[in-house]
């Protein structure tokens, strides 16, 4: 399996008429130095990977520039997820909303301060 980071190109003009009628791309080339998107792609991937592959992991994080001030490139991910444990937590007999309120409060200014906006209420629930 061969990784390589780079410029995103979802077909060019060119090659419309070729991907028209496939149910795919072939290739999608990310540059995470210049696309704050493509880091929280190649984070969320090597999350993921972590188990399986440690190695693809080890080395996507390493493609990843180490220039960002938080702990996270995607806080929207942080927050959806959040957002579902709270909706779980809600369902529980010893749910405790102000708990969650707090919990919430702490991790939205949390993120705030990483230098990554949170675009929704970490307290919301989906």
């Amino acid at each position: 399996m061969r990784f390589r980071s780079g410029v995103t190109r979802i077909p060019p003009e060119t090659e419309r008429a070729t991907h028209a009628g496939t149910s795919g791309l072939g290739r999608v080339e990310l540059d995470p130095r210049q696309d704050r998107h493509a880091r929280a792609a190649l984070e969320a991937y090597a999350d993921s990977a972590a188990t399986e592959m440690p190695w693809l992991a080890e080395w996507l994080r390493t493609v990843v520039p180490a220039t960002h001030p938080g702990f996270t490139y995607c806080a929207a991910t942080v927050e959806r997820l959040f957002g579902a444990a709270r909706a779980w937590a809600a369902q529980q007999p010893d749910y405790a909303p102000g708990a969650w309120d707090e919990v919430g409060g702490q991790l939205a200014e949390m993120l705030r301060r990483s230098g990554e906006p949170a675009e929704r209420s970490a307290d919301r629930t989906e």
